[in-house]
């Protein structure tokens, strides 16, 4: 007996000794998405970051690092297969030919801005129609607006599109009246006015100078994959399957779920609401 024990532990610690380590595989990340994906310091913070977190500490066959970027650096980086994969792209497979995509991981709500001086100003009409002549904030690298019209409008010149680098930066120009509206995630502008009232950046006018105005669409964020240069990356397919499961596990659990609440028991700011 006491040779069979000892013979299965021999076979027990040589299987051990061959097993594979983790894959070791670098993830980029948006580096100025609060509250979504953010840095601080080198360090990636945020919603999503959490939730793949959680993600990944289900996927033992991978050691995953998280490496936070400016958006279009990290977009360039992927398109030319330089970088595995990169959060959150939202799924813009004509724009983007050269990505593939996770499962959808959040919803994002995106709606426009206004300064409320303008929001008064508008006619009856609804989005766009209403908005010609107005110069609109978007954040660099993002394509946010499908709609038909408004892309007829600014090829047109009806509407004047200013890219910025993120939402901090837009805001204190909407603020300022360096613009007239601003679009972009709703929970992203609540948290980044948040921190921008807290610093004291409104000064005595509080919030009062701005409208939440249209919602406009649903999108979501995915971790996207990058399709050049396959050949460096040669675990993509399994590291796709692995992770669409868990985070269908995720949600099913309500994990996803307790994290969003999370953060949103953060930012308590509630707007006037526009009705164009």
């Amino acid at each position: 007996m006491r040779k069979l024990l000892v013979g299965m532990l021999a076979c027990w610690l040589n299987a051990g000794s061959w097993a594979s380590p983790p894959i070791e595989v670098t993830i980029l990340c948006d580096a100025g998405y609060p509250p979504y994906s953010y840095a601080e310091g080198y360090q990636a913070k945020g919603l999503y970051h959490d939730i793949l977190r959680a993600a990944f500490a289900r996927m033992p066959e991978y050691r995953v690092q998280i490496r936070p970027l400016p958006w279009a650096r990290a977009l360039r980086e992927l398109s030319k297969g330089r970088a595995f994969a990169l959060y959150p792209p939202y799924y813009r497979p004509s724009e983007r030919p050269w990505m593939d995509y996770s499962r959808p991981i959040l919803q994002e709500k995106l709606v426009v801005f206004l300064r409320a001086e303008v929001a008064r100003k508008l006619s009856d009409e609804q989005f766009p129609q209403a908005y010609g002549g107005l110069r609109i904030g978007q954040n660099r690298g993002f394509i946010n607006v499908l709609n038909r019209d408004y892309q007829r409008m600014l090829t047109s010149g009806e509407l004047h599109q200013v890219y910025v680098k993120d939402n901090r930066t837009s805001l204190a120009m909407l603020y300022r009246g360096r613009l007239d509206a601003y679009i972009n995630d709703r929970r992203a502008v609540l948290w980044e006015l948040e921190q921008m009232h807290s610093d004291g950046v409104f000064g005595q006018y509080g919030l009062d100078w701005l409208i939440e105005g249209p919602w406009l669409s649903g999108e979501t964020g995915h971790l996207g994959y990058t399709r050049t240069n396959p050949q460096a990356y040669p675990y993509k397919q399994d590291f796709r399957k692995r992770l669409d499961a868990v985070l269908t596990d995720l949600e099913r659990e309500g994990v996803i779920y307790r994290i969003v609440t999370g953060y949103d028991a953060i930012y308590p700011i509630q707007l006037q609401a526009g009705g164009i």
